[in-house]
């Protein structure tokens, strides 16, 4: 009787001790402390490999979008045709939205952005980061902000990734 109660201390103490870290980790925000200790008590391991009878990943996925696919199908296909074509009628003489005579990118604007950039985050396919932004010249927010006005009042985008590629 004494053993088996030990055993039933143990238990509650074991869980006591998890809630308590667990809370303690949540209160002080540690993400990593917090999801560490959340895997080692809840995490049982058993990790679905199989749905619907098949375990190969490809046609799990694609049972996965044919069944999304029939939730967001339409429910009367007339009804849909009226409404794209509509739709239609409109975006044809659609011309976006008035813009004010001068755009809004001024350097002050570009400088408030670049320096309101988040650090540590990945860089792009050119291997640029914030930090290239931050410690750059300051010419580099005249140029952007300059570019910026030029895209508004020509309404086209050149394709830079084709530039970079001839630059290499």
């Amino acid at each position: 009787m004494h053993y088996r109660k030990r055993l039933r201390q143990g238990h509650d103490t074991a869980t006591e001790y998890y809630t308590n870290e667990l809370h303690d980790a949540l209160l002080s925000k540690q993400g990593p402390t917090f999801w560490k200790c959340w895997k080692s008590k809840f995490d049982l391991g058993n990790k679905c490999t199989e749905v619907d009878g098949c375990g190969d990943a490809h046609t799990i996925a694609d049972k996965f979008a044919t069944y999304f696919e029939k939730c967001y199908s339409c429910n009367n296909v007339k009804q849909k045709t009226t409404l794209e074509s509509e739709y239609s009628k409109l975006r044809a003489n659609y011309a976006g939205f008035p813009t004010a005579d001068e755009p809004v990118f001024d350097t002050e604007l570009v400088s408030k952005v670049i320096c309101n950039l988040k650090l540590g985050k990945a860089a792009d396919i050119d291997g640029l980061t914030g930090e290239h932004l931050l410690h750059s010249h300051p010419i580099l927010q005249v140029i952007i902000s300059r570019l910026f006005k030029l895209i508004l009042s020509t309404q086209y985008i050149y394709n830079f990734i084709h530039l970079s590629t001839e630059l290499k």
